[in-house]
Formats: structure tokens, C-alpha cells, sequence
């Protein structure tokens, strides 16, 4: 009896009529063309990446693991490094994690390199430091791997550390060598544009109505609480106008630089600063100028997308003209910006300002912009700018307030540099319309020179010349100079 009932069993599952074979469709063969056709879009992936177009590279990956998603233990580190190329480092951390996951019996050392990269560049770099300290322990001759960790050390604001690193880097290996070549190349970054340790600047401004104004500054940093820098930064400015008394302001800053999450930082400062004069600095006045504020600045970053910063920022500062010294008006403002990389070659930004004054008046300042950009051994920013500000009491007097004024010009910047030097050239040209006021042409150009000195200093100059009126507090022409030595430790 039993044999009858699997014989009828049989008989119901097997489809009865013509089409009968067609009506069960072979899963074998379905499998076999889903997984020629992710074959298919793996080797397209591949030779997108080779011409470095990745966005398509991944988009193809991500096809091909939509057609067969065994493939992910295949090209999981592949999609990861597009995506880090890609700086979707976030992204590029899942995909190398994954990878690693389904190879847990193997060294996976490129794998591991590429993830502590990712860790870094998406600020992460407790996690980048942790795993590249592995992987130099493992294998002291890997040039990439300690270049890594100095790198990591240094974006943790571990400059003493990470600095040394990478300066063992440039000395165990050839300068032919890509380790050699890319330490240096990274610490001459270092030396002209991050924070050091101790950094000494005299800086200088010439207006066309009189106004010379000179700053001294010496500025040190202190690594604290692991991964904080505190500023202690003493100043000096002098203030001189033909015919009136000089100004001279001492300041007191201290400051205090971190991060708070892997895409969130922070700048703090403060300070205090004393503005005097002998005699009176004004014709009206009848006494002499001793005045005594604190003030401050500080902002936020925030990296909300992998090509997309943000900026918030507050500031409290005096106006630098004789009356407004005088009458002691000073501002405090709040301004948020933003610039986004909307493609390989572009960004987009754009920035606004609310400020309030002592005596009553309000500004509202916005600019936009829009660059073409290119990287390479001559660097390339060039685009048009937009600029509106507007005073709620124009013209009250002590500083220049317009009803409104706007300014359109465009920019080029060009920069480039050697194994030791770096050279900055910065212009700008357009037009600027102040209501009850003709039109004016407007420019201005600026130079910068770097030069690293020995292993740990680092000297530059700065000269320029502005014809704008938002050169200055007064709405004057300016042209201005600077020098500095920075050192680290």
C-alpha cells in the first residue's frame, strides 16, 4: 500500500500538457547566467578602476554582487578601495571589514593596510593608529605602513609622536624611494600648514587713508588630554596714523584645539587685550585711549559627507580704526559656511555673517562661490566669487557701514611647490557697487613662499596688495606683509 501512495505522490508533481517542460524553469541554468553576467560586470569594474573612474567601478561591483552575491568574498576589498578613492571612506571601512570576515585564516596584511587607511581618512584615527601600530610591529621595513601611523598620529594632534615618526621614515629610506618621497612631500604640508609646536610671525598692513598697523606674535602649543592642543599665544599690535598718537595693544590669547567626534573638530580662543595711547587719539577727544576687552573666537567643523564641510563659527572682536578705538565699538558675530566637492573637479560654497555692534548697528554679510579645482605638481583653484553686505545704520561714522554693496570678481589661484619650497600665487579681479556710488574695478593679488630649513623648521613670507573696499575696517585700500618661522619638536 505504501508503494501505491509514492507512486500517486509522483504522478501529482510531474505537470501534465504540452508546455509542460517550459512550465518548470531549470534553477542550474538561471544560476549559471546570473553569475556570467556579475563575471561580466566584475571585469567591467575592473577596467573603470584601472582608468580611475570609480564611481562606475563601484556602481558595476555592486551589479555584479546583485547578480551573484557569493562574489562579495571576491571583490569586497576591491569595492572597498574604490570607494575609498572615491573618499567615501566610511563605505570603504564596511566593505574591507567584510572582506576580512570571510577570510579569517589568511595574513590579509594589504587588506588590513587599506582598512587602517579608511580608519584615518574618515577620521577615525584612534582605530587607524591601533591598527597600523600592528601592522608596523609586524614589519618594520614597511615604509607605508609608518608613514601611516606618523600621518594618524599627527590628524590626533599627536604632533611630537607622529612628527617623529615620519621623520624616521624619511631617514631609513632612500629619497628615490615612495616612502622617502612621500615623507617629505607630507612634512613640508606640515611644516607650512598645520599647527606646530612653536611659531614666531610679524605681519604688517598699509591703508591708503594713513592707517599702518603692525602685529607681533608668538604662539605655542601644548599637547594635552591625549588629543588636545592648548594655544598660549602672547601679541603685541601697534596702531600708527600720520598727525594722531600711537596705539599700542598687548594681548593675552590662550586657545584650545580638538576633536569631539571622527567628522566633528573644534578651534577655541580667547583673550585679553588692552588698547592705549599716551595722549588722545582723536581731534575731539580729551583723553587719552585706555581700554581694556576681552574677545574671542571660535568654530566648528563639521565633515557632514565625505566631500561636504561644514563650518560654525562666533567671534567677539574691536574694530580696527582710529574713531572706532576712540569710541570703543567693538562686534560680536555668528557665521556659517559651507563647501561641497559636487564633483571630481568642483565645489561649490557659500558662507553668511550676522554681526552686532556696540552702537547699535547690525551687518549682514553672505558670499558665494563656485571652483574648478585640479590637483597635481601645479595646483589649480580658479572661479567666480559673490559677495553682498548691508548695514541696518549706514554710515554711522568710526568704520565703513554702506546701506549695501556688492562685489563680483573672479578668482585664480596657483600653487605648487619642490622637495623643500612651496610657492603660492593668489589673485583676484571684478567689479564692486556701493549704493550712491559708481561702479569700480577691483583686484587684488597676494604671493606666499615657504621654505623648510633643516628637519624641524620652517620659515615663509607673505606679500600682497588688495584694492577692495572689504579690505578694511575703514573701506580702504590695503597692502600688507608678513613673515614667520615655525618649529617642531
Amino acid at each position: 500500500m505504501s508503494i501505491l501512495r509514492n507512486l500517486w505522490w509522483v504522478l501529482m508533481l510531474v505537470p501534465v500538457g504540452a508546455n509542460a517542460v517550459d512550465a518548470v524553469p531549470s534553477q542550474p541554468d538561471t544560476n549559471i547566467i546570473n553569475t556570467r553576467k556579475a563575471w561580466e560586470k566584475v571585469a567591467q569594474a575592473r577596467d573603470a578602476a584601472g582608468q580611475e573612474r570609480h564611481h562606475e567601478a563601484v556602481a558595476d561591483y555592486l551589479e555584479a554582487l546583485a547578480n551573484d552575491a557569493r562574489l562579495v568574498k571576491t571583490v569586497a576589498q576591491e569595492i572597498a578601495y574604490q570607494k575609498l578613492w572615491r573618499e567615501d571612506a566610511d563605505k570603504a571601512i564596511f566593505y574591507f571589514r567584510r572582506y576580512l570576515a570571510r577570510h579569517p585564516d589568511e595574513n590579509n596584511r594589504d587588506v588590513r593596510k587599506g582598512l587602517a587607511q579608511a580608519y584615518s581618512w574618515s577620521g577615525r584615527q584612534k582605530e587607524a593608529i591601533v591598527l597600523y601600530r600592528q601592522l608596523v610591529a609586524e614589519d618594520e621595513t614597511d615604509g607605508g605602513a609608518r608613514l601611516g601611523l606618523g600621518r594618524s598620529l599627527l590628524w590626533n594632534n599627536e604632533m611630537h609622536e607622529g612628527y617623529a615618526v615620519v621623520r624616521a621614515v624619511e631617514d631609513d629610506f632612500e629619497a628615490e624611494s615612495a616612502p622617502g618621497r612621500e615623507s617629505s612631500n607630507f612634512l613640508l604640508t606640515v611644516m607650512d600648514s598645520y599647527t606646530s609646536h612653536l611659531g614666531l610671525r610679524a605681519a604688517a598692513s598699509w591703508d591708503s587713508d594713513g592707517l599702518d598697523i603692525y602685529r607681533f606674535t608668538a604662539d605655542g602649543h601644548l599637547e594635552v588630554f591625549g588629543n588636545k592642543l592648548l594655544q598660549i599665544a602672547p601679541s603685541v599690535a601697534s596702531y600708527r596714523m600720520p598727525g594722531k598718537a600711537d596705539i599700542l595693544a598687548p594681548r593675552l590669547q590662550l586657545g584650545m584645539v580638538g576633536t569631539m567626534a571622527h567628522n566633528w573638530s573644534f578651534h577655541a580662543y580667547g583673550w585679553l587685550e588692552h588698547f592705549g595711547s599716551s595722549e588722545p587719539i582723536t581731534d575731539a577727544g580729551t583723553e587719552k585711549l585706555d581700554w581694556t576687552r576681552p574677545g574671542g573666537d571660535a568654530w566648528l567643523t563639521w565633515m557632514a559627507l565625505p566631500r561636504l564641510r561644514i563650518d560654525f563659527g562666533a567671534s567677539s572682536m574691536a574694530l580696527e580704526t582710529y574713531q572706532a578705538f576712540d569710541e570703543r565699538i567693538d562686534f560680536q558675530q555668528v557665521s556659517a559656511s559651507a563647501d561641497w566637492r559636487f564633483a571630481r573637479h568642483f565645489t561649490v560654497g557659500g558662507a553668511g555673517i550676522l554681526a552686532d555692534y556696540s552702537d547699535g548697528n547690525t551687518k549682514r554679510n553672505g558670499s558665494a562661490h563656485l571652483f574648478w579645482g585640479r590637483e597635481g605638481s601645479l595646483k589649480i583653484l580658479t572661479g567666480p566669487t559673490l559677495t553682498y553686505m548691508d548695514f541696518t545704520i549706514p554710515y554711522p561714522g568710526g568704520y565703513w557701514a554702506p546701506d549695501w554693496v556688492r562685489n563680483g570678481s573672479w578668482r585664480l589661484m596657483l600653487e605648487t611647490r619642490t622637495q623643500r619650497m612651496t610657492f603660492k600665487l593668489d589673485g583676484s579681479v571684478g567689479m564692486e557697487k556701493e549704493l550712491g556710488s559708481e561702479a569700480l574695478t577691483v583686484a587684488g593679488m597676494s604671493g606666499r613662499w615657504g621654505w623648510r630649513l633643516g628637519d624641524r623648521t620652517f620659515v615663509s613670507a607673505e606679500i600682497g596688495y588688495s584694492r577692495s573696499r572689504f579690505s578694511s575696517a575703514s573701506g580702504y585700500n590695503r597692502k600688507f606683509a608678513g613673515l614667520s618661522l615655525k618649529a617642531m619638536f
